[in-house]
């Protein structure tokens, strides 16, 4: 049986965030230039913390294949 729970998504159609939607959602009050600066860096911390959690998933999956892991 799976661990993972199953999350209800915000934007289940994946549609890609707009300046309008952010200042929706944030209740900013954002240029568009603003606001595509800001997507830009949101998109960009994704992407980094979804390559790290990538990479940790593979460590931890070495580890336990190779009775590795720490034991605490």
């Amino acid at each position: 049986m799976s661990t993972k729970k199953k999350t209800e998504s915000i934007n289940p159609k994946r549609e890609q965030l707009t300046p309008e939607k952010l200042r929706e959602l944030s209740g900013l009050n954002l240029s568009d230039e603003q606001a595509k600066d800001v997507i830009w860096s949101l998109t960009k911390y994704a992407q980094i913390i979804y390559g790290y959690s990538v990479q940790q998933e593979q460590v931890n999956k070495c580890q336990n294949e190779s009775g590795t892991g720490s034991e605490e």
